[in-house]
Parts: C-alpha cells; structure tokens; sequence
C-alpha cells in the first residue's frame, strides 16, 4: 500500500512596460471669472492625488523644466495654490483628512496602520454619493487599503495592489501608476456612458504611490533622472495619460483637483524620507484646481488639505455638512474678503510607535510654530528652509502662536475623534496583563517629555538603525545586531529598534530570542502591530494556544483589526478550530474585500479540512486578485495533487517559484512530486537547491530525509 506523502502548504500571515507618451489633451477656455459658487453645478469629480510630491519638483511651482509637463499645462489653465499645508506628513492621516475636511485628531487617523476611520464622520465620498454621484477610487498602495475605512461612500474601491511580499522594503504592497490609472479609466469611461444620456455625474479618486520610496521608476525615466525625480516624471505622464484617456467632452465638465498628501525631506533637517518632522519640505504642497471656463491664476494666501473638499462640493453645487472643519477657498479665490485660518500641523507617528515627544504645530500668516520640547518658530517669508529658530528672539509671538495653537488643540478634544481609536477596555486590559503583558494607547497624555525626547534629538538614531538594518540585509547580521543593540542601550525607549532586533534574530534563525526581545518590550508597553507580530512569532514556534490568546485580547480591544484576525485564524486552522478559523477570516473580508491573503488562508484551511473544492475556488479567488502570490500557487498546487492532476499541480510549483524562489515548501513539494511521479532527473535540481539552500532550524529533518533520497 503506498503511504501518503506530506505536501507543504502553508497560511500567511502576514516585466518590461510599455510606455506610450500620453496623448496631448486641448482644453477649449473662454474668458471667464474665477471660481463662484455652483459654477460648475452637476459636474463630474476627478481629485488626483500623487503621494511624497515635493512641491519643487513641479515646474509650475518652481521646480525644474520638462520634468512635470503635464501638471505645468494643468497648473496654466487653473489656479495654483502655492502655499497650501498638508495635516500630516504620512499618506494615511493626510489622506483622511483631505476626504473628511478634518485634521487628524478629528478624524483619529493619526499614522499609518494603526486606526480605522469610523462610520460616523461623513467624507467626500459619502456626501456626493447622497447627491446622486456614482463614486469610485483607484489607490495605489496598502497605506489606503480599504481596511483603514477610507472606502466608504465608494461605490468601486479598487485596491488590488497585491500583498506585501517578503524582503520589499517599501510601506507595503503597491501597484505602478499605470496600473491604478488603466482600471481607473475603464471605470469612468463604463461609469460615464454615451452624452447626454449618461444618468449621473462621476466622482473618480485616483492615488498615485509612486514618488513614494522605495524609488523604482521603469524606463526610459529611470536613466534620465535622479531616483526620486524619475518616479515624480513618471507619475506626471501617468497623469497625462489619465486626462488623455478621459471621455470625449469630458474635459468640459469635469472639476478637477491634483494634490500631494505630503512632500520627501531626501535628508533635509536630518530626515531621509518623511513623517518625524513637519518642516515644509514635507508639508507645503503643491494643489491645482481646474474647472470649465476657468482663467489661469496663481494664489498665495495660506490655505490647508482640510480646505479641499469643501471647495470641490461648493464648485458643483453640493452643500457640505456641519461635520467640515475646512472651509471653501471659492470666495477668498473668487476676489471676496475671506478670513484665512492657521494650518494646524503634526506628526505622531513617532510618538505612537517610538515613543518620542509628540510634535504639533502651525502656520499663521508667514510664521510657522512647533510645539515639541525644544519648541520652534521660523519666519517662512525670510528663512523657507527653516533653519533659523527664532523662538526665544521673539517670544511674545511665540506666547501668542502657542495659546493659538493650545485653543485649537483644546478645540480638537472637544470634538472627541471619528476613529476607532487605540484604546483599552477593562477586558483588554484584564487579558493582557494575564498574559504579563501591557499594551501602549496612543494617548499618552499624562506623560512630560524632554528634550531627550525631541524628535530632533533622536532623528540620528533613527537614521542608525536604518543604516543597521541595511548592513543586515547587506550580509552581515552580528555586525547589524551589534549596531541595533547600541541604540537600544543609548534609547532604551525606542521601541521601534526592539522590533528590529526582533527582526533579525528571526531572520538569522534565532525565534526563541527574538520571541523574548518582543516579549520584553510587551511587558513595558507596545502597541497592538508590535503584539501581533509577536504572535505570529509564537504560532512559529509552535505556541500556538499562547498566540491565540494574545490575539484575542488585541481585539478585545481593537474589535476592527484585521491584521489581529488574519493571524488568529491562521492559529486557530493550525489547530483544526475551522469554524472559527473561516469566521475570522470572513472577518478580514469585512474589512477588506479585496484581501488575496484572506482568501488563500479560507483556501488553505478547507485544503486541511478536506474540502477540496472549496478550496480550489477560494485559491483561484486569491490569484483573480493577485495572480503573483506565490502561496497561494502553492496550496492551490497541494488541492491538484490530492485531486490526482499531477501535471496542473507541478505547474503550479513551477509559478509559485518564478515568483518567489526562496519558497521552500514549493521547492520541496515540486522536487518530491517529480521524484515521486518516476521524472528523477528533472526533481534532482529542485532537490539540490532544497537541502542546499532550506532553513535547517525548519526544515532539518527534512533536508536529511533529501539527502538520503538523492545518495541512493
């Protein structure tokens, strides 16, 4: 009788490119005034938002010739807002506060990943879908996953990036720009119908990730131009493309809006990237309205993100709701006395994951206040790059910004938030500390910070660790931990560099230490990403009861986490829990219908249950979604083997490792299947590479049993 042999299948828990140059679009202008209220009474929508755009690499706001024409030609038949402030310098709160006219501690949303917009708050979205609009977005990466509750109001929310895959250093999954623009466009184009017969206006949301790093623009931008400055001309002609491609007429009526979420420092003031600081270089960006019949014209006044949708609703018509912190700009740029509000600034991410001191802020007229233990002012119209600090020159304008600013603050409070926000319930907290544990909140008001805790202080240990992290991944892993371990002896409060060395000691194969490091750091406060993290560690070291006990009082607490209910359903599989297993799942699904991750997991478990066919179409699901996720090849694979379609399943082997080589189950089940099936000769390569190559602290036996195979 032949025995069964095992396939590894496994849950998860966590080409060259056409370039066409985009068609030139012609706009038909007559002179007219500049914006008026319901001017543009019933027309279609379309706001592109490009992230990480420094204002100066546009052209028409001071940046180089050639390299952003298509937002120059935009930006000359339009109005230019030259000093329009982002809330926050990360691509989630900034997002969140241009749909919902809200800053950040109105709406909650206060970093990446961590919160959830509730239902509560109404957003662009929502509002033109109550007028009648039909609404779809088309973003370009993970940071907007619908998830994060962005989607509402959206009839279509296209996020089908793909899933973040092992080693990419970027935020998370993303797709290019022309693959946010081509469904895009297919959307508009079936949306808008034959003229005049089409029933309602569109609103189209277009998010282009690209000037995000990691910089990866194709050709021929990428050997023109510096890394950064190829991704922004990319994203241009992705632009070009999107307007070129639009319905014939369309262009007449259609109010349009381009902004960045934020800008890049490229190591300004100390920071590579962005998201600690809120100097201008991340926070001034550039904004172009364009509306039918509209007359160029350039805006200097102060004006916030926050200011967008308000504008966009009184162009075409639609009240907005009371709910609106951000104002109409159509009187103040239609030549009518408007009072211009301060732009209230932060950026909290470092407080949240690193515990450093919060920052705030704000513009007022030409000077910028910051609120952080060595506190800040700058005169913008003298010094833009803000490097000299005129605080304690002139402190009777720094007393009167800062009770500004604390009555703004105050103001904020008093309006509580719309998120579902990180706190902890009695429960929670009772499951945590049984598990002697404590998890950290993001109010962490009661606290006093020094100047230790500056963001400016400890801006170089965040570079440190980078510059660590990238000797880890460069091959030298005890030279990496070396560097990390001395961050943590000078900061022992950076949170975020225990998470790195937990990292590494996992990826150098040592679970068990980096499952104390994070242990460590939970018994003193984390948050719930690092609690999760630790809890797939411990479902990898066979804790899995353990696991699924941490995961239970996350969401406890964070009742919308998906990512805590993606890693508890993989425990509770593992266990032969089902039931509970494709709840929690189908509760990823909620959140985010288009998670290819959660379909490959309800897959994998009904291969385990031994329901084959259900777990061929939740597979197939999965790679209808994202056609590149190497595990999910991999288990839809295992379902052939067992259905006794030999040829399908090692073909599938074969994918899953085109695309992600390191796979060593997929290695080891296309090797044995071959050796298996009498092709000897044509397993012996995938073979080899297994017990060569595989992890021996996983696959030791494994790799023995090989060689004995291949020795005989």
């Amino acid at each position: 009788m032949k025995t069964q042999r095992k396939t590894f299948f496994a849950l998860s828990a966590l080409a060259a490119i056409s370039l066409i140059g985009a068609a030139v679009w012609f706009f038909a202008f007559r002179r007219a005034p500049l914006l008026a209220s319901g001017a543009c009474r019933g027309c279609n929508v379309l706001l592109i938002t490009i992230d990480t755009l420094r204002a100066d690499r546009v052209g028409a706001f001071g940046g180089p010739a050639g390299l952003t024409p298509s937002l120059d030609r935009l930006a000359s038949e339009g109005v230019q807002l030259t000093r329009a402030y982002t809330a926050a310098p990360l691509t989630l709160p900034a997002h969140a506060s241009i749909l919902t006219a809200t800053s950040p501690p109105v709406h909650g949303l206060r970093t990446n990943g961590l919160f959830r917009l509730g239902p509560a708050i109404p957003t662009l979205a929502t509002i033109l879908k109550g007028a009648g609009y039909r609404t779809g977005a088309f973003v370009g990466s993970f940071v907007l996953d619908a998830r994060f509750g962005l989607n509402r109001g959206f009839d279509e929310y296209d996020d089908r990036y793909g899933e973040k895959r092992a080693g990419d250093p970027s935020e998370g999954a993303e797709r290019r720009g022309e693959e946010v623009v081509k469904p895009a466009l297919a959307w508009i184009n079936a949306t808008a119908g034959p003229q005049p017969l089409a029933p309602s206006p569109w609103f189209a949301w277009i998010h282009l990730y690209d000037p995000h790093e990691p910089y990866r623009a194709p050709e021929p931008y990428a050997s023109q131009h510096e890394p950064y400055d190829a991704e922004v001309a990319y994203a241009d002609a992705m632009v070009g493309r999107l307007l070129a491609g639009l319905p014939q007429g369309a262009l007449d009526r259609t109010v349009i809006m381009v902004a960045a979420d934020h800008g890049e420092s490229l190591g300004e003031h100390g920071e590579r990237s962005h998201g600690v600081f809120i100097y201008d270089v991340t926070m001034r960006v550039p904004w172009i309205i364009r509306t039918p019949g509209l007359r160029h014209a350039v805006s200097d006044d102060l004006v916030r993100l926050i200011d967008l949708a308000p504008t966009m609703l009184d162009l075409v018509g639609v009240a907005g709701p009371p709910e609106f912190e951000g104002r109409s700009l159509v009187p103040s740029i239609g030549g009518r006395a408007h009072d211009r509000p301060p732009a209230y600034l932060e950026a909290m991410d470092a407080n949240i994951t690193r515990n450093w001191a919060p920052m705030t802020g704000l513009v007022s007229e030409t000077y910028k206040l910051i609120d952080v233990p060595i506190p800040e002012l700058y005169d913008l119209a003298s010094d833009r790059k803000e490097t000299t600090n005129l605080f304690s020159r002139e402190p009777e304008r720094a007393r009167t910004l800062s009770a500004r600013l604390q009555a703004l603050v105050a103001g904020f409070h008093a309006r509580g938030t719309a998120a579902e926000k990180t706190t902890l319930n009695a429960e929670a907290r009772r499951r945590l500390q049984a598990l002697g544990y404590v998890a950290a909140t993001a109010d962490r008001a009661g606290r006093r910070y020094t100047g230790a805790d500056d963001p400016k202080t400890l801006i170089g240990a965040a570079n440190d660790l980078q510059r660590a992290l990238a000797t880890f991944n460069a091959g030298s892993p005890d030279q990496a931990m070396a560097q990390a371990r001395a961050i943590v002896r000078a900061h022992p409060d950076f949170v975020t560099a225990y998470g790195v060395i937990a990292s590494m000691q996992r990826d150098a194969g040592d679970l068990r230490g980096a499952i104390a490091t994070l242990e460590d750091v939970a018994r003193r406060g984390a948050d719930q990403s690092v609690m999760v993290v630790l809890a797939g560690y411990l479902q990898e070291a066979g804790a899995l009861e353990r696991s699924i006990a941490v995961l239970e009082a996350i969401l406890a607490a964070h009742p919308d986490y998906a990512d805590a209910y993606n890693s508890l359903g993989v425990a509770y599989s593992r266990l032969g829990r089902h039931g509970e297993a494709r709840a929690a799942f189908e509760r990823v699904l909620q959140l985010d219908p288009t998670s290819a991750t959660a379909y490959e997991n309800l897959g994998v478990d009904q291969l385990g249950a031994g329901n084959l066919t259900a777990a061929a179409a939740d597979l197939a699901r999965a790679l209808e979604i994202d056609p590149r996720l190497a595990r999910a090849h991999n288990a839809l694979a295992a379902v052939y083997l067992r259905q006794r379609r030999e040829a399908d399943a090692i073909a599938e082997w074969r994918l899953a490792l085109e695309i992600e080589p390191k796979l060593y189950d997929a290695l080891y089940n296309v090797g044995t299947t071959l050796w298996d099936t009498g092709h000897r000769d044509d397993a012996r390569p995938f073979l080899d590479r297994f017990v060569r190559e595989a992890p021996p602290q996983r696959y030791g036996p494994d790799i023995a049993r090989i060689k004995g195979m291949l020795a005989r």
